[in-house]
Formats: C-alpha cells, structure tokens, sequence
C-alpha cells in the first residue's frame, strides 16, 4: 500500500527516470512487484505451474499500473487472511523445477520482494526529491529509546 501510494504521488514524467542506466525505473519496480505478487499467488493456488494462467504484461498506463498493483495487494490480504498453519506447511516447487519449500516460502518471498522494490524505489522518490529536500536522516533506534526513557 505505501508503494501504491508513493507511486500514485510521482508525477508522470518522472515514471521512467533513473539516475544512472543501471537503476531501475519506478515503471520497471512497479511492474516487476505486480507480476511476481500475481506469479507467487498462483504458486500458492495451484501446485501444477503449468495449470497456472499467464501473468498479464503491465499497463503503459500509470494509473492503470498503481489500479493493478492496489487490486493485488487487497487480494493477497485476502489470501494470507486465509492461510490456515497446515496449509502455510503444504509443500511447493517454484514452476515445476525448483523446490522452493513451503506455501510460507512463498508468502515470504513475497514479503521479501515488496520490501526490496518498495526499499528500491523509495530511493528514486528520495532522489527525485518527493520525500523532503533536507538531507535524510535516519531514524535510529537509540535516540528514539533515550527519549522514551526521558519523558517517564
């Protein structure tokens, strides 16, 4: 949701820019989250890949791509709402091949590459300057720890 909504707050022109060839885009990271989140859904609704539907190429449209990529993510809430502990440990191989495990591997994967392309892409909104203009500052833990303890 909070990449959804950074996405829908960079402005147009903006959605193919990079700061050096080899950085992705905002388009590229928005497109590679959306079909890997549709491609491990059917992992985890379909043991048999070759049973699974083709992942549908991206919208060019940049609302169209935020709509999408929304409507996923409500759908995989709906799906890790759903998953009961025995079926987190029912087993999966990632298109027939490669034994990745577990559903819960799947769902983690998942996590794992919303994070990363969120983290990647949060980086260009940084950059583009859409997040403030004053150099980051980190939020620590300690300080925020040392405050607590100050105000008790």
């Amino acid at each position: 949701r909070g990449m959804v909504w950074r996405l829908r707050h960079l402005p147009e022109d903006r959605w193919d820019w990079t700061p050096d060839p080899a950085a992705p885009t905002a388009r590229i990271l928005a497109a590679h989250t959306w079909q890997w989140l549709i491609c491990d859904r059917h992992h985890i609704e379909e043991r048999d890949a070759l049973q699974h539907p083709p992942v549908p190429d991206p919208p060019a449209d940049v609302n169209a791509m935020c709509d999408e990529l929304a409507a996923e993510t409500e759908r995989w809430e709906e799906l890790i709402l759903s998953l009961t502990p025995e079926r987190l440990n029912e087993p999966r191989m990632q298109f027939n091949r490669w034994d990745m495990g577990t559903v819960r591997d799947f769902v983690c994967h998942m996590i794992q590459n919303s994070i990363y392309k969120h983290g990647q892409f949060s980086t260009l909104f940084f950059a583009l300057g859409l997040d403030g203009t004053e150099p980051y500052d980190a939020p620590f833990p300690n300080p925020i720890y040392e405050s607590i303890r100050n105000t008790q």
